[in-house]
């Protein structure tokens, strides 16, 4: 099946490759959801000479409304506005002729122009209208018939909610539903569903949506799926950067497999990334490092006080430093921007420091475990080597581990907990599993000096 693109890449992916040729699809949301902004994206890009977009609108002043809020946005060709885009008033069509005289008006238009794309603004004022159901259900019908005649691709833009669509004629007419919506008035979200596409497959499920100036941006929603590529057991070790836990881990930690190092505050979770990303670039590999509770001068000063110097490596853009607030962060949009920044710079180590910082602003903790998992699965099948950090409270140290069940996520899992000896508190640390290799399984004292970590004797 031949596809049409949305020009916007995110959606396009969900489709699948895009809308169906030909088909008819209803954009429904309510008012401020980004219908219009989507429908001239759309135009926009599939419009060229020889591929014509005929615009029908039922509101007043339709030109210089469209000229003045849509040229700010980059997608806006004023040539392509010119040319290829027709503009007619459908509203005043179905005053003055009725649906008749209106259908056969959108005939006219059709042969005349022959376009690759007809847009309604909107189909729900068409309706209110026409006098009955019935007529506005013929109305779309012969409407349908006409374009689909055509082989034209049709959007029709409407504001309903999502009850609404459940009993309105023109969702079952449609060969497809997409639907925007607005939710979380704190921070002012906003998301696209899939409802319905006829003749093809889609990914469900609710994705992010963000207005930009470029126009309208998709972020398709994380889920747990196993990757396509398969996964390539690698027998090269890594050094973690420090030679005793080397030691404890049999050579250190297999190359492409995820570490989690679990530990509550102060014990030195991001010590250990830092000394792990710091080998890892002493070896010529690039490495993002991505953290949510720390600033990168934070970050600098931590590891300049442990003899690290990672301002040369960031010059040269050998490490990408991210600093992410975990209050605005949305996983969808941060794991495809880590994995787009992953496959620009080729990074062979990835460390996110630490998970637990936007887990606990979550609502849906399932959706958690979904980032967590579609990130290790993405990374691995690429043999990038990824270490996470959580953070668990002290007096849970005794019964579990992580929360939400994410351990079994993990390939190595590494626990580094305080002890109290005598009148002195000591940080100790114990490497709990590790899938494919043997390790050394007592615990061990962490200590952390002027010159970095050392790993001491057992307990």
């Amino acid at each position: 099946m031949e596809r049409v693109s949305t020009g916007i890449s995110g959606l396009d992916g969900i489709l699948r490759g895009g809308v169906p040729e030909g088909a008819t699809v209803l954009v429904a949301g309510k008012p401020g959801t980004g219908k219009t902004i989507f429908a001239h994206q759309m135009a926009f890009y599939n419009s060229s000479p020889g591929r014509k977009v005929i615009y029908l609108t039922t509101l007043s002043e339709p030109l210089i409304k469209v000229m003045k809020y849509q040229q700010e946005f980059t997608f806006f060709n004023f040539s392509n506005f010119q040319h290829n885009f027709i503009y007619q008033d459908l509203g005043s069509l179905l005053r003055n002729k009725g649906p008749s005289g209106a259908l056969n008006a959108i005939d006219d238009l059709l042969k005349r122009h022959e376009p690759f794309l007809a847009i309604i603004d909107s189909i729900k004022t068409v309706f209110d209208i026409l006098n009955s159901s019935l007529e506005c259900r013929e109305f779309l019908v012969d409407l349908s018939v006409k374009l689909a005649t055509w082989g034209c691709t049709t959007l029709l833009l409407g504001e309903y909610s999502e009850e609404e669509l459940d009993v309105r004629p023109e969702s079952a007419i449609v060969d497809g539903i997409i639907y925007l919506y607005a939710e979380d008035k704190k921070q002012q979200r906003r998301y696209l569903r899939v409802l319905k596409m006829r003749g093809t497959g889609y990914t469900g499920g609710e994705n992010i949506l963000f207005i930009t100036e470029r126009g309208i941006a998709i972020f398709p929603r994380v889920h747990p799926k196993v990757s396509a590529q398969s996964y390539e057991c690698l027998t090269e070790r890594i050094s973690t950067g420090i030679a005793g836990l080397d030691e404890m881990t049999g050579g250190g930690i297999p190359r492409g497999t995820t570490t989690l190092v679990s530990s509550s505050s102060g014990t030195g979770k991001t010590i250990l990334a830092l000394h792990y990303a710091y080998a890892g670039l002493c070896q010529g590999e690039n490495i993002i490092y991505v953290t949510f509770e720390e600033n990168p001068n934070q970050i600098l000063y931590t590891s300049a006080n442990m003899g690290i110097s990672l301002q040369p490596y960031m010059q040269n853009s050998q490490m990408q430093l991210q600093h992410i607030s975990p209050i605005e962060l949305n996983v969808d949009e941060h794991l495809y921007h880590i994995q787009k920044l992953c496959g620009k710079h080729g990074a062979k180590r990835v460390i996110i420091d630490s998970i637990s910082s936007f887990e606990i602003g979550m609502e849906d903790k399932f959706k958690y475990t979904d980032y967590i998992w579609a990130m290790t699965d993405y990374f691995k099948t690429r043999g990038v080597s990824t270490l996470l950090t959580n953070e668990i409270h002290a007096s849970e140290q005794a019964s579990t581990i992580t929360k939400h069940g994410i351990s079994y996520l993990a390939d190595n899992l590494l626990l580094l907990r305080f002890i109290e000896s005598d009148m002195d508190i000591k940080c100790y640390l114990r490497v709990i599993k590790m899938r494919t290799s043997h390790h050394y399984t007592k615990m061990r004292e962490f200590h952390i000096g002027s010159t970095g970590v050392a790993i001491g004797a057992s307990l």
